[in-house]
């Protein structure tokens, strides 16, 4: 009888960490209005992130915004837990489990309202120099596209300079983002929203996941966690309410975004 209890205490003793104390760390890059260091609450899918690993027991949640190409070396090296909001590449399955996806992405290009480019195929743009943000995934047909020339800039905002300053034609990434930069770029560069216009056709659609370090501790684990969290909160209705809080509140005028999304949390 005493084993008895003596195990019992011992299978408690093991499985409570499973709903305290839990911790779980992300890093990743501004990439407003999906997440960002100074969007309220992080941005919705960082609030969504949050959320779902609550729901499974996680007291701490961490996110770090730092450079793209340094938030991958950090997670593949195993300093931090995982990714947030990173695109599904093969190359990155090899290191990361990837969760089920919080929402999706348009990508194409930007280009100066006053030149003159379009394009059918991505070889049609052979001639056009174009900004990539270093270690970016875009499109699988555009990222294995070694005919075209593709300069690498540190972050989207360096990228929207040089294509204002007409020191490159074009620069890939996704619509929202650069929308969002440019809104923040104004007060830096008056009349720069006017000149930089997006084109069509779009690149890809591309999913946003959280991408999760095999090096991470408990890895698979982790990612069992967080998916089971996603669908808890989405079926709560909570992932839906989160998500149109935040676009409710970036569309109206009579409050700051701060301001609308601190009074409705």
């Amino acid at each position: 009888m005493k084993r008895i209890v003596f195990f019992l205490i011992v299978t408690l003793l093991y499985s409570a960490p499973c709903f305290a104390g839990k911790r779980f760390t992300f890093v990743t890059v501004d990439f407003p209005p999906y997440y960002g260091e100074n969007l309220p609450n992080k941005g919705w899918v960082s609030e969504v992130a949050i959320a779902a690993l609550k729901a499974r027991g996680y007291d701490e949640v961490e996110i770090r915004f730092i450079p793209w190409i340094k938030a991958l070396e950090d997670t593949q090296a195993g300093y931090y837990d995982a990714l947030l909001g990173a695109y599904y590449t093969g190359e990155r399955a090899d290191l990361y489990y990837f969760s089920a996806p919080i929402g999706q992405v348009r990508t194409g290009f930007f280009k100066r309202k006053d030149v003159g480019i379009s394009f059918k195929e991505l070889t049609d743009l052979k001639k056009y120099k174009i900004g990539v943000v270093k270690g970016y995934a875009t499109s699988k047909k555009f990222d294995s596209a070694d005919y075209l020339t593709k300069v690498e800039v540190p972050n989207l905002d360096e990228g929207l300079k040089k294509l204002y300053n007409r020191e490159i034609d074009l620069m890939a990434d996704s619509r929202a983002v650069g929308k969002f930069r440019l809104k923040f770029l104004e007060k830096e560069i008056p009349g720069i929203r006017k000149e930089i216009v997006f084109i069509r056709p779009f690149l890809a659609m591309n999913k946003i996941y959280v991408a999760i370090s095999k090096k991470a501790t408990n890895a698979y684990r982790k990612l069992i966690d967080f998916n089971q969290g996603l669908r808890k909160i989405y079926f709560r209705g909570i992932f839906i309410k989160i998500k149109k809080k935040h676009k409710k509140c970036q569309r109206q005028r009579e409050k700051s975004y701060k301001e609308c999304v601190e009074e409705k949390s």
